[in-house]
């Protein structure tokens, strides 16, 4: 009994301390223990005992795992090879994969969907080849796109302002209102639940039943603009009425808007200097990965190219074939260029040799390409688009040719 008491206390009250490194003791929880109460991010085994057919069941045990991992010091790891979560499925698992691949399929178009979670059982590993590293081919691409570089932005405020009260006088924003219904509940299972509709009533309007909140102060918590310029949006908007009627709505309408074109407007008037610092060599390691997403390689510092995705994969295909094209790399997830949006990871490095019709050398081309489901930037999400255009511009400044493409056939500039 004193046993069963200390490990309760331990797992329950003492949460830091079995979480810790010093602490030796190992456990296992159900999901259902962790309903309340307790958010644990580093899960990266999930072992299914019972038989469900519920997809929003599925998706909460998942999210127990998906989440970014916590180091010692309470920060996020970013590192893919970190945040792999294992699941150990039933049957049942089998409809809810296949159903989530086709929402990914009707969301982004068939060009940049994920491939299905792999066989964890299947590992496999992209050897490095350090003798490709020796090369001079790889040592000359290597010195032009290692530098990191620093940005600087410069925002039009009045031209932001303007942007801002034009998408703002389009939204649509609706009274707040309450609806009430009935219905008879005729049988219930942990699956679903059978309900008969009986009636209800008209929806009732709840415009101006609520305390206004400081706007402005809530907006520039969010958003961190000045105060005269969120006062400026608020003047010339057309939306007045909406800000008393549903305050809220209003106020993370705005927010919402402000965000996207602050970040249009710092991506548009950002400018990239090459600076001294720049990644080492010696960062390229074997990279562990499940066979499903590893293609041998033959022209590529690695043994086995990594992909994530169709595109990529025929991209990598496309390299092996071209005769031009001498030497690449599939640059790892460390690989990163600082952005206003968040960090961005490019995908291609390549060293491509023209010859003439003797067979002999008369160009030789070092390009970095980011492979997507379309060429066209326009059709990109916007995040997509605005870290692309980050990277054209850092790239630029390293006077290495940037291109988005989307088959092997786009690969010259």
């Amino acid at each position: 009994m004193e046993n069963d008491k200390a490990a309760f206390d331990l797992i329950m009250r003492d949460k830091e301390r079995l979480l810790s490194f010093s602490e030796p003791t190992c456990f296992i929880f159900s999901h259902s223990a962790l309903r309340e109460g307790w958010d644990n991010p580093n899960v990266f085994i999930i072992c299914t005992l019972n038989q469900t057919a519920s997809n929003i069941k599925k998706r909460q045990e998942i999210g127990r795992g998906v989440r970014l991992a916590v180091n010692q010091e309470g920060e996020r790891m970013r590192d893919e090879q970190v945040n792999i979560l294992t699941v150990v499925a039933n049957e049942s698992y089998k409809d809810y994969v296949s159903k989530l691949q086709t929402e990914y399929m009707e969301e982004y178009g068939p060009g940049d969907v994920p491939p299905p979670p792999p066989d964890a059982r299947k590992k496999g590993i992209a050897r490095l080849r350090k003798e490709y590293m020796l090369t001079p081919e790889f040592k000359e691409l290597w010195e032009k796109i290692k530098h990191k570089t620093r940005y600087a932005v410069k925002v039009d405020t009045k031209r932001l302002i303007d942007d801002c009260v034009k998408e703002l006088d389009k939204a649509v924003i609706r009274s707040p209102q309450i609806v009430i219904q009935k219905a008879q509940v005729d049988m219930i299972d942990e699956n679903n639940i059978q309900a008969r509709y009986i009636g209800g009533g008209a929806a009732e309007d709840l415009s101006g039943r609520y305390p206004l909140p400081n706007i402005v102060e809530w907006i520039k918590d969010e958003t961190k603009l000045t105060r005269p310029t969120i006062l400026e949006i608020l003047r010339r908007t057309k939306q007045k009425d909406a800000a008393v009627k549903n305050p809220h709505e209003f106020a993370t309408t705005v927010i919402r808007i402000i965000k996207e074109k602050l970040a249009d407007h710092l991506v548009n008037g950002i400018q990239y200097t090459k600076i001294e610092d720049c990644y080492l060599m010696e960062l390229f390691q074997d990279i562990e990965k499940n066979q499903q997403y590893l293609i041998p390689a033959e022209k590529s510092i690695y043994d086995h190219v990594v992909y994530d995705s169709d595109v990529e994969r025929q991209f990598a295909e496309g390299l092996e074939s071209r005769k031009d094209v001498k030497l690449y790399v599939k640059l790892p997830s460390w690989f990163k260029v600082s952005t206003p949006v968040g960090e961005y990871n490019p995908d291609w490095a390549i060293v491509v040799e023209e010859v003439n019709q003797f067979g002999e050398v008369t160009n030789k081309l070092h390009l970095v390409r980011e492979t997507k489901g379309t060429s066209n930037r326009s059709e990109l999400t916007p995040q997509e688009r605005r870290k692309v255009d980050c990277g054209e511009k850092h790239f630029e400044a390293l006077g290495v040719n940037y291109k988005v493409v989307a088959s092997i056939d786009e690969l010259l500039p």
